[in-house]
Order: C-alpha cells, then structure tokens, then sequence
C-alpha cells in the first residue's frame, strides 16, 4: 500500500492568494456598469473575506480586526447596491 506524506498548508501564502482575488474581484466590480454583475461580483468578495477570515482563524498571522472592516466596507456597497436592483 501506498500512503501520501501529509503536506503542510502555507496558510499564510493561501491567504495572500486570497486576498489577490478578492482584491481583483472588488476591483472588477467597482469597474462593473451593470448592477446586477456588480451586485453578484460584491457577493463574492463577501464569501472571499469569509475565507480570510477563516484562514486568520486557522492560523494565518495577519489581522483580523483589519479584514473584518474591510468585509464590513464590502458588505454596504452590496446593500446599496441590492437598493439599486429592487429599484427596477
């Protein structure tokens, strides 16, 4: 019998992996017209800072208090923009 050899996670480089999409999805979505793409982008990002977050819990060393209020910040642009698409 085979047996594979447990490999460490790097969770601070999965992290900065992350926080590399999160950023790009952010940044695609600030640049989005329509809103209902805008609205489905900061979405996303809001389960990415989950996933940070979660990493920070399972041991990366960066701030946590830093990603939740930039979550924080994502999470009222998908409101203000979740007005936008109840408005049509």
């Amino acid at each position: 019998m085979f047996f594979r050899k447990k490999q460490k996670v790097d969770l601070d480089a999965k992290f900065k992996e992350v926080y590399r999409e999160v950023n790009k999805i952010t940044a695609d979505a600030g640049n989005e017209l329509d809103v209902t793409i805008k609205y489905s982008q900061l979405k996303l990002a809001c389960r990415k800072y989950d996933e940070l977050i979660d990493l920070i819990h399972q041991g990366a060393n960066f701030e946590e208090k830093h990603f939740l209020s930039l979550k924080e910040s994502v999470e009222e642009e998908t409101k203000r923009v979740e007005g936008l698409l109840d408005e049509d």
